[in-house]
């Protein structure tokens, strides 16, 4: 298949989102780019989200597609992710994550990005972390936009997996932020299968971001274009500073050395800053007491970076 010029196919993945979906679907119906194409993904839904979805496809049938895994079933967010790009047929490839939401201007002022960067093989930028969406909910939380690392700026491979979250001082970019090329998502071979409902998937943008990082030129904005829904349902929340995160982290951490294997990194500076996050998690400590070891060690750093 030869990409449409132009064309940005955008995925939405969802299960059991009928609380959000709709919201995130009109966000995409009011980006001022208007040459995009939409596929609203369902992993096994049981609720009523699937007949959101149906329903957008029939209002706008040449360009919002619903499709679900064979069977209905439920393969987790990266196979989904992977069957709306799969299914698609534009040059560029957006994800938007069925809770969050994307500011007008969006698709925009990345495309125009990415054709002023030849080189780059995808953008991202900072997301608002949403707190105020619910004010009853916030806990008086105040949104903010973390940024991701030095921006307006493109990174050849592999500086942003130094940068970043969770080997770097920076944060990792949300899923929503990221517009690619095809060219670019190909090369690296989409989202990574291994993290699924079977396995663990708390890392799964994680994963797929190490590989864009260390094959392809990423240019990273300062621009802010979506918004990170922060609520108690997503999976973040319910885990954060639990053993069940370190056990995710364990599970990315394990991926992530096969991962250098197979392609051969050697370098000094990569592999030492690898060891200074995973050298607790080859002595065969449980999660809870590596879990410790790691805010004891977070702890020391911020005390140091005080001291005069």
């Amino acid at each position: 298949m030869i990409p449409t010029p132009g064309l940005v196919s955008i995925t939405i993945p969802f299960r059991n989102s009928a609380r959000f979906l709709a919201e995130a679907i009109e966000s995409v119906l009011m980006q001022t780019y208007a040459d995009w194409e939409l596929f609203l993904v369902d992993d096994g839904s049981e609720d009523g989200s699937q007949q959101i979805a149906k329903n957008y496809g029939v209002q706008a049938p040449q360009r919002i597609h619903y499709i679900e895994h064979s069977g209905h079933c439920n393969l987790g967010v990266t196979r989904t992710r992977n069957l709306g790009a799969s299914s698609s047929r534009g040059e560029f490839l957006a994800f938007l994550d069925s809770d969050d939401i994307w500011l007008p201007t969006k698709l925009e002022i990345q495309v125009a990005l990415l054709n002023e960067n030849p080189n780059a093989e995808a953008v991202l930028g900072p997301s608002e972390y949403w707190y105020d969406w619910d004010a009853s909910l916030s806990g008086g939380q105040q949104n903010s936009i973390p940024a991701i690392a030095p921006g307006d700026h493109l990174y050849a491979p592999p500086e942003l997996f130094l940068l970043t979250h969770p080997i770097g001082p920076h944060g990792a970019p949300c899923p929503s932020s990221l517009l690619l090329r095809r060219t670019g998502f190909n090369a690296v071979g989409g989202f990574v299968d291994a993290f699924n409902p079977g396995t663990r998937q708390l890392f799964e943008d994680t994963a797929f971001l190490t590989k864009l990082y260390f094959s392809q030129n990423v240019y990273v904005s300062t621009c802010c274009t979506d918004r990170y829904r922060c609520h108690t349902n997503s999976i973040w929340h319910r885990t954060m500073g639990t053993a069940r995160e370190e056990a995710e982290r364990r599970f990315y951490f394990s991926w992530l050395r096969d991962y250098l294997a197979v392609i051969g990194v050697a370098d000094s500076a990569i592999r030492k800053a690898v060891w200074k996050q995973t050298w607790m998690y080859k002595m065969g400590l449980p999660n809870s007491v590596t879990l410790t070891i790691r805010r004891k060690s977070q702890q020391l750093r911020r005390w140091l970076t005080r001291m005069p």
